[in-house]
């Protein structure tokens, strides 16, 4: 169920800014989300983590109960105590697995949250992953699903929704295609169009979660999590194919979703 007040924040945000956001080759972010049925707080309203949703869309929970027929999953990143619970469904194996290559030691998957390790997403009682640098120099997590778009014949990732809790300006999202960096999406550029504030562990304005619509021509294969501190706390990612299905919606529900999109600090770079 979405919840009207985060709705009503998006249109006031993007009415001033939907017109530079329906350019051709321009991504777009919107903060639309449905409450996820597992109890880890919101997910993307394309896809719940119990009940599925459409289809040319998967889901990472980072949680077991919810892994998804023929991703092997990985216990290797599990803070101590969590294995019967915790795991990186989508990780390598298999031919629709993702490859994963962050540093251990820099990546935690876990349930709850501790002082100076890292915070659950407001309302998340599931497990999520976090990115820390341990406290000095950066850190990076990659996802990287190029055999996700092989085992489909698919050619890119047009959509990506994610629950970003308790964003703090250290960190960014990063998107590539080809080794070529697509958009990039900051914490800080977020923070100031919501009026949220970094590390608020509670707040709506800081624990949002997140839809990037990428046009045809900056799809990506590759998704790139970075921080210079502790930490980046992360949930329910969600990837969209670009030859998805594309189902019909009226003239009513496309002028209400032009007036969700709002740009919000993407830097954006154009495919060579």
């Amino acid at each position: 169920m979405k919840k009207l007040s985060q709705l009503a924040k998006i249109i006031s945000i993007g009415s001033a800014l939907v017109v530079g956001s329906l350019s051709a080759n321009a991504a777009t972010v919107s903060f639309s989300y449905d409450s996820a049925t597992d109890g880890s707080g919101l997910t993307s309203q394309y896809i719940d983590p119990v009940t599925g949703g459409l289809p040319g869309y998967f889901i990472e929970t980072f949680d077991q109960a919810t892994n998804s027929t023929g991703f092997p999953g990985s216990l290797a990143y599990n803070d101590p105590g969590f294995d019967q619970d915790c795991a990186v469904n989508s990780v390598n194996g298999g031919p629709a697995g993702v490859l994963v290559t962050p540093p251990s030691s820099n990546v935690g998957v876990r349930k709850g949250s501790v002082p100076r390790v890292a915070a659950a997403p407001a309302n998340d009682t599931t497990c999520y992953a976090y990115l820390t640098n341990n406290g000095s120099g950066s850190a990076s997590f990659t996802f990287d699903y190029s055999q996700l778009l092989a085992s489909n014949a698919d050619t890119g990732i047009t959509y990506l929704g994610f629950y970003w809790g308790s964003v703090d300006t250290f960190n960014d999202f990063s998107f590539y295609s080809g080794g070529s960096l697509v958009s990039q999406i900051t914490g800080s550029s977020l923070l100031s169009s919501l009026g949220g504030s970094s590390g608020n562990q509670t707040g709506a304005g800081s624990n949002v979660y997140v839809n990037i619509d990428f046009s045809l021509a900056e799809q990506f294969d590759r998704l790139v999590i970075n921080t210079t501190g502790v930490a980046g706390e992360f949930d329910n990612i969600v990837v969209g194919l670009s030859q998805r299905p594309v189902l019909a919606s009226s003239p009513a529900s496309h002028a209400l979703l032009l007036l969700g999109l709002a740009a919000i600090g993407l830097r954006l770079r154009r495919k060579k």
